[in-house]
């Protein structure tokens, strides 16, 4: 019965939306989102309501024009009809132009120079020679997105008319046909008349071509435009209330102004600028600014009053400044300087014009030349009206700098982009308009057990979806769902569940609290003292009717003594360790916890305290303040720690000198305070100066005096700035200074100069005569000699000083004797002079072998004593001799005629000095020798056989194998080996062809011979071998032996042999098969063992060493 009920109150749920959605569409009228608006562009709507019929029509910025059809209308479809218009500004205006000849009076720049007349008896348009495909062009300084182009023709008559004109417009200025095209016209265009052309896109170029493609004629425009949207028209930059004679001027984002029909000097002329928004005079430009300006400048020449125009360059005033910059504070790196500039006149020119004399390259003038006009430069005051995409509306009509304003959309759509755009100061709106996007995120599915209330009857994007349950069930999720962005509801649909739960379970040793038995009811389990609950303490009745988990256990839990601290105890409070203890931290005298808020610890459940102990620190006391103009001196911040405070020069402490750390760890008092001392300027002195000891006269500050020349100071000759702001003692005085006569020694002779009462002379004086001259003046020089044979001691120079006494001690003169110098070991002294007295000179050598260490030479010196050190005479020894890897030196001595004798390895021969020899001047004679492998080369080949190089080397201890064809059989050794000598072991060997068997008698004998022979040679080689077991030989060259390999098992890949003939002479090669050679050893029936030598050997392993 509940379920008949429920399905039919939701199919009529259904029903009553579908009749109430027809009848709402019904009743609302077709209508058009909102009209998108161009930049630069004001929206005028006939109709707010925007249904069909409603027109919008579209008017420019004051500076700015309107390209196409101004108005659009909502059509019955719900979409505006009609493209969207263009507003924009020509930057073509005034900018360089070329073309490709020039007739006289038809300049390229009359194209663009904002005349539109279409009379050329003026010369008022541009002309070209009759030529074929004749070309204009125009540099608009920077690249621009040019949309439209306007061109008025030349009038009637006398011209070609215009036909089969092609529009480009790129960033090549060389080859026009690599820009794009933009318009191209077959027909032939009227005369005098101006015809717009639009580009099918937006195109970026720097230059704008105009070109008669494939037409012989001559090109002749009045006036040519070029549009974009990306720059801002003049009227942006002007500013009210200022003269006629002021021109604005727009370029790449930038306000300048023309000051050229008055004048002023520089701080004049910024002052002006900068009564602009953010304005200065005209600064940082470069490049394609500066040719701007330059162009702007040259085409007002003829009107301006005085050619030198203000810029915003300038530098510190004086000689020695040679840094120029910008007013902005930048370094100008690259100053564009005319002729002989600067030149720094008078040291007072240091502020930059433009000189229209010199082509408008810099000059540098004096700052307060008041007649020069000037250019400024600063930003638009505001930004345009902003451009807007369909179906969004602007919020904030504000377009001042800095200014935001915010876009909106309409109810079910969604805002894709920035919501907000403010003003920049380039006077253009951040970012890009956004647009907004219709979402329909269509119906929700039925809830069971509950129903779906939506917000505002609509599933469109930001629509609300409200879900509740029925009476006993409960919401499972969200309550609430939101039309998102991508055309899906938030979340995930909810459910409504049934939510009432039986008795919770119980389990041994707990006690059980329950809150409820509906859904979100809770049943909480308790434990005993010193246990713990293992498992979910709380279960919670859920949807359901179902409790959340399994019931708990309790179990004992201990965590046992807790760690001590050094410098410190604990106490537990509750005298047990089991769950729920609490141990508490306390800390000896003077000494804190760390951290101070773990001086309890509690027994956690899993056995263990609630954290790590605290530790018991040494207290210290924070950073004390500096005080202004002062400095701290201690150890540290300890506890019962001092500092001690001190101010800087010139400032008194006014506070505590020293403040101690204390217990609490705060020190015990403030910290003290600088104040500042001056005593100010002392009063000059006659015949005297004042000098201010580090040019100061705060407290401390030492004024110290002295007189003049001829003065002596009475009083004191320094005084101290005192902490009561006064100068220490009083004012000394100045009085004229005179010395007595100076005294003479014996063996002296005076000389006295620059006393005033001798007017010049220079006085000699001996112990036999006197001057009148009783008294000298300050500065007066006595200079002291002695006779022949004897030094003075002491200083001669004697001067008249400011304290009326003669400089120094009296010098006296002694008879000079340097003694007999000491002889060097192992060497000698010879006495040029043969004397020891002043000016004498002694010789040093050392004996055979040794060398001298120190001065050859030395001086009898006025002093007594021999110039420099004795000088030493050391051994002359080489160092280690150096050798090569491998090799053995064998040195005799380090000294002089000591050898070095070299060895090499066995195998190795040696190539060079064997024998070096220690040299007088400390190295060895010759050069380190070389050790040179022993090399037999390779053994020659043996006629009708072969020779095997083993592991093909020829080099000492390489063997060789010698090897027979079939038929032949080897006489000879079968192996050699490379010797020391460089030659092979051994005889050569050679092959022979063997003899066929006479019979068999014949071959029986020679059996029975040849045994008979191996018998009795065998018993020799057996007495032999008797004979030398007896005695011991030694073995020779054991080194490198290679144990002999099988025959199979050797690498028959090198090989050499000789012509192969029989004994008569006959070649035989071509009656060998050709595998003969390939397998060697497979031929068992000629296999030769390896031959026994007849001399002395020893056999090693098996392997025969000669």
């Amino acid at each position: 019965m509940c379920a008949l009920r429920s399905g039919f109150s939701s199919a009529s749920k259904v029903v009553i939306y579908f009749v109430f959605v027809i009848r709402t569409i019904h009743s609302q009228e077709t209508k058009c989102g909102h009209p998108p608006v161009p930049m630069n562009t004001k929206l005028t709507l006939s109709n707010n309501n925007l249904t069909a019929g409603t027109v919008a029509t579209y008017t420019c910025d004051e500076g700015y024009e309107l390209f196409g059809n101004p108005t659009t209308t909502c059509a019955a479809n719900g979409k505006w009809q009609g493209e969207l218009p263009l507003c924009g500004t020509n930057v073509a205006l005034r900018r360089p132009a070329n073309q490709s000849t020039t007739v006289r009076g038809g300049a390229a720049t009359n194209a663009n120079d904002g005349d539109k007349t279409t009379v050329h008896d003026g010369k008022k348009c541009t002309e070209t020679m009759k030529e074929p495909s004749p070309w204009w062009q125009v540099d608009l300084l920077r690249p621009y997105p040019v949309r439209v182009v306007r061109i008025t023709t030349r009038g009637c008559c006398g011209q070609q008319p215009l036909q089969d004109l092609e529009i480009r417009v790129g960033n090549s200025s060389s080859d026009l046909q690599r820009n794009p095209l933009c318009a191209w016209y077959p027909g032939t265009i009227e005369e005098g008349t101006t015809k717009t052309f639009t580009c099918a896109r937006s195109l970026i170029g720097q230059h704008v071509f105009i070109q008669l493609v494939g037409v012989e004629g001559s090109l002749s425009l009045c006036e040519v435009e070029a549009f974009t949207t990306a720059e801002f028209s003049n009227d942006r930059c002007s500013v009210t209330g200022v003269g006629t004679d002021v021109e604005f001027v727009a370029f790449d984002r930038t306000c300048y102004e023309f000051n050229v029909g008055k004048g002023g000097s520089f701080e004049e002329a910024r002052k002006a600028c900068k009564s602009r928004s953010g304005g200065d005079l005209a600064h940082g430009f470069r490049g394609v600014h500066n040719t701007f300006l330059l162009a702007e400048l040259e085409r007002r020449k003829p009107s301006l009053k005085t050619q030198l125009v203000w810029i915003g360059a300038h530098k510190e005033p004086g000689f020695t400044s040679r840094t120029w910059k910008w007013v902005n504070g930048e370094v100008i790196s690259r100053p564009a300087w005319g002729k002989d500039q600067p030149n720094n006149y008078n040291g007072e020119q240091n502020c930059v014009v433009l000189d229209g004399g010199s082509n408008w390259l810099w000059n540098d003038v004096g700052c307060n030349l008041d007649y020069l006009h000037w250019i400024c430069q600063h930003k638009p005051l505001f930004c345009g009206s902003p451009d807007k995409n369909i179906n969004t509306t602007i919020a904030g009509t504000n377009h001042s700098i800095n200014a935001s304003i915010t876009y909106n959309c309409p109810e079910g759509h969604m805002l894709i982009g920035d919501a907000e755009r403010v003003c920049t100061s380039s006077g253009f709106w951040s970012g890009e308009p956004p647009t907004c996007k219709y979402v329909e995120c269509g119906k929700l599915p039925e809830l069971a057990h509950g129903k779906i209330t939506l917000i505002n009857n609509r599933t469109s994007y930001g629509a609300i979806a409200n879900y509740t349950c029925e009476a006993n069930y409960t919401l499972v999720g969200e309550e609430q769902r939101t039309c998102g962005d991508s055309g899906v509801w938030s979340g995930l649909a909810p459910q409504c569940l049934f939510d009432w739960c039986p008795d919770p379970p119980m389990s041994e040793g707990t006690t059980v609290k329950v809150s409820g038995k509906r859904a979100g009811s809770t049943a909480t389990y308790t434990c005993k003292p010193g246990f713990i609950l293992f498992g979910q303490q709380v279960l919670t009745c859920g949807l359901g009717g179902e409790w959340s988990g399994k019931a708990p256990t309790c179990k004992y839990v201990d965590c046992r003594e807790p760690l001590g601290v050094d410098n410190g105890h604990y106490i537990l409070l509750n005298g047990t360790t089991t769950h729920g203890s609490v141990v508490e931290y306390t800390c000896d005298t003077d000494h804190w916890l760390e951290p101070p808020t773990r001086n309890y610890l509690t027994c956690l459940r899993d056995g263990k305290w609630s954290d790590d102990p605290p530790t018991c620190e040494l207290i210290t006391c924070p950073e004390p303040e500096v005080p202004e103009n002062g400095y701290v001196v201690g150890y540290d911040f300890n506890v019962h720690s001092s500092l001690e405070f001190h101010c800087e020069a010139g400032h008194i402490l006014a506070g505590r000198s020293t403040l101690t750390c204390t217990t609490n760890g705060e020190w015990d008092g403030e910290p003290p305070t600088c104040y500042y001392i001056d005593c100010g300027k002392v009063p000059p002195i006659p015949y005297g100066s004042v000098a201010y000891t580090n040019s100061t006269t705060y407290l401390g500050s030492e004024v110290t005096y002295s007189c003049t020349k001829n003065y002596r100071l009475v009083g004191p000759s320094s005084r101290i700035c005192l902490e009561t702001k006064q100068w220490s003692e009083g004012l000394p005085r100045c009085e004229e200074i005179r010395c007595p006569a100076p005294q003479l020694a014996d063996h002296a002779i005076l000389s006295v100069t620059g006393n005033d009462r001798l007017y010049g002379r220079t006085l000699i004086r001996t112990q036999d005569s006197a001057v009148s001259v009783t008294t000298f003046k300050i500065g007066t020089l006595v200079k002291y000699r002695c006779e022949r044979g004897y030094k003075i001691e002491g200083d001669p120079l004697s001067t008249c000083e400011d304290n009326g006494k003669w400089s120094g001690k009296l010098p006296q003169c002694i008879f000079v004797d340097c003694a007999l110098p000491l002889a060097p070991n192992n060497g000698r002294f010879t006495l040029l002079q043969n004397a020891t007295y002043y000016g004498a000179a002694v010789l040093y050598e050392c004996y055979e072998n040794f060398q001298l260490d120190g001065f050859p030479r030395r001086m009898c010196l006025d002093n007594g004593t021999w110039s420099a050190e004795t000088p030493m005479c050391k051994e002359i020894v080489c160092k280690e001799p150096e050798s090569h890897t491998g090799m053995n030196v064998q040195v005799s001595s380090f000294s002089v005629g000591g050898t070095a004798i070299y060895t090499c390895p066995r195998g190795h021969n040696m190539e060079g000095n064997v024998t070096r020899t220690c040299l007088k001047k400390g190295s060895w004679s010759g050069f380190i020798p070389n050790c040179i492998p022993v090399d037999c080369g390779r053994p020659t080949d043996i006629e009708n056989g072969r020779v095997i190089i083993m592991n093909d080397s020829t080099t000492y201890n390489s063997g060789a194998e010698y090897h027979c064809i079939p038929q032949f059989q080897r006489i000879g050794p079968y192996l050699r080996k490379c010797m020391e000598d460089g030659t092979w072991s051994g005889d050569e060997p050679r092959c022979e062809m063997t003899t066929a068997p006479s019979s068999d008698s014949q071959a029986l004998g020679l059996t029975i011979g040849i045994g008979a022979g191996v018998l009795l040679f065998l018993l020799l080689i057996l007495g032999i071998i008797y004979l030398r077991l007896r005695k011991e030989t030694p073995v020779k060259n054991t080194e490198n032996i290679q144990g002999a390999l099988k025959k199979e098992d050797q690498n028959a890949a090198v090989m050499s042999y000789a012509n192969l003939n029989d004994r008569t002479g006959n070649n035989i090669y071509e009656n060998i098969h050709e595998e003969v050679y390939d397998s060697p050893y497979e031929e068992t029936s000629h296999y030769e063992p390896s031959p026994i030598s007849h001399r002395n050997t020893v056999t090693i392993n098996g392997v025969a060493v000669r």
